[in-house]
C-alpha cells in the first residue's frame, strides 16, 4: 500500500482561541482516529493539504507523520469549511488498515449528452451529485464517471445500476436516484393540464349569462 506523507504535530484540545491561532499561523486543527486507538488531536500545514486535496486526489492514501513519526496510515475522512471564506477549518483522518473496508462518499460524474434530450426533446435532471462507497483503501476511486450519451427519455438511473470498480461496493440505498431523462417537462404538463380543467369552465359562462337576465326580467 503506497502511501504519501503528510506532516503533522500533535496539539493540546483547548479554546477556540487556540485553533484561531493555529489558522492564522497556517495550520489546520485535526483530529486522527480509529479502531483500537485513542483519538489524537493534531494539527497539518494548510499549504500541505491543499496539495492532498487538488482535484482526483480526495482519497490519497496518507502517512500521517506525526511530531516526526511516521506509520500512522490514513486517509481524510471528513472536513469543514468557513461558510464565507471557504477555507478549510477541521480534518477527520481516519486510520486506515489494508484489508479494511472503508466507507466513502465519492463524486458522481456524468459525461455527454443523451440522444433523449439532444434529438428527443427530453429533460434531463441529475439527482445524485455523491454516492456512499465501501471499500478497501487501495481501491478507493476519487471520482466515478459514465458515460451517459446513448440513453434515451423515460428513463430512471438508479445507484444499483451503477458499474462499480473491482473491490467497490454500494453503501448508499440502491435506489438512490442518479439521474432521469423524461419525455417532456413537468412544467408543461402542469400547463397542459391547468388548461385542460379551465377549458370547461371556460365553455359554460356565456351559458349562465342569459339565465341572470331573464331572472332579472
Amino acid at each position: 500500500m503506497e502511501l504519501t506523507t503528510l506532516k503533522a504535530t500533535s496539539r493540546v484540545l483547548g479554546a477556540n482561541r487556540d485553533n484561531a491561532r493555529l489558522r492564522k499561523a497556517g495550520q489546520i486543527p485535526a483530529v486522527y482516529y480509529g479502531k483500537g486507538m485513542e483519538a489524537l488531536n493534531i494539527a497539518v500545514s494548510e499549504i500541505d493539504v491543499r496539495k492532498v486535496l487538488a482535484p482526483g486526489k480526495r482519497y490519497t492514501l496518507l502517512d500521517l507523520e506525526i511530531d516526526g513519526k511516521a506509520g500512522n496510515p490514513a486517509v481524510i475522512y471528513t472536513y469543514q469549511k468557513d461558510a464565507i471564506t471557504q477555507k478549510i477549518t477541521h480534518i477527520d483522518f481516519l486510520k486506515i488498515a489494508e484489508d479494511s473496508m472503508v466507507k466513502v462518499r465519492v463524486p458522481v460524474k456524468l459525461n455527454g449528452l443523451p440522444v433523449g434530450v439532444k434529438t428527443q426533446g427530453g429533460v434531463f435532471s441529475k439527482e445524485a451529485r455523491y454516492l456512499v462507497l465501501a471499500a478497501k483503501p487501495a481501491c478507493i476511486p476519487t471520482v466515478l464517471e459514465m458515460d451517459i450519451s446513448d440513453f434515451g427519455t423515460n428513463i430512471t438511473f438508479y445507484a444499483k445500476d451503477f458499474k462499480l470498480p473491482e473491490g467497490v461496493e454500494l453503501a448508499s440505498g440502491p435506489r438512490t436516484v442518479i439521474f432521469t431523462i423524461s419525455s417532456k417537462s413537468k412544467k408543461k404538463d402542469d400547463t397542459a393540464a391547468a388548461a385542460a380543467e379551465a377549458a370547461p369552465a371556460a365553455a359554460a359562462a356565456p351559458a349562465a349569462a342569459p339565465a341572470a337576465d331573464a331572472e332579472k326580467k
